[in-house]
């Protein structure tokens, strides 16, 4: 009952009430959520691309063996080196703590850079997978023949009729790893494109 009421009890841990500390972390959360999803985005969806439009050819090859490699880092590990590496050897960016929005920008979003990376890195390898499968798919169908026998241009056929169509699958892998970073879940590959 009282859970139906918005009461979660009272921390073990910290002795505070429960909805505060969730509270409390939701700046952070959803910092980290955003600005992972950026970097995902806007290196895998045009990797993926990229790899469709080159279909079977050494850039294909590079690109979807980049994203069986970020897949298979384990993003805790890929953390640790990060912070060995980047704070601790070469002092370019700080190993923790936690700034607010309001407070500074500047040291705010230096603070989520790593951590955003590192979880962005299995989030990409998804996207770009995801995102070549369906271009290629999208690529063989019959409006796409009739567009080249109609004289379009290869780029205008990508980015009008092959992006437009093949965004579902995307945007939905797009909206399961949001909702997953939200929650702490990494997602994983249900299928291989």
């Amino acid at each position: 009952g009282q859970i139906a009421r918005g009461d979660l009890g009272k921390s073990i841990r910290s002795n505070m009430s429960v909805s505060k500390v969730i509270i409390g972390r939701l700046e952070p959360t959803i910092s980290l959520t955003i600005l992972t999803e950026i970097i995902a985005i806007s290196v895998a969806i045009p990797l993926g691309v990229i790899a469709a439009w080159k279909a079977n050819s050494w850039i294909d090859r590079s690109v979807m063996g980049i994203a069986v490699v970020g897949f298979s880092i384990p993003v805790f590990w890929l953390g640790f080196l990060m912070i060995w590496v980047l704070s601790l050897n070469f002092h370019l960016l700080p190993a923790g703590g936690y700034v607010r929005f309001f407070d500074d920008f500047g040291p705010y979003l230096i603070r989520l850079i790593m951590p955003a990376f590192a979880a962005a890195i299995v989030m990409m390898a998804l996207l770009a997978r995801i995102t070549r499968a369906s271009v290629i798919e999208v690529l063989q169908e019959d409006y796409v023949r009739t567009a080249r026998a109609k004289g379009l241009t290869n780029q205008l056929i990508l980015f009008r009729h092959a992006l437009r169509n093949a965004s579902l699958p995307i945007v939905t892998v797009i909206g399961l790893g949001f909702a997953g970073l939200l929650t702490g879940i990494v997602v994983v590959e249900a299928s291989k494109p």
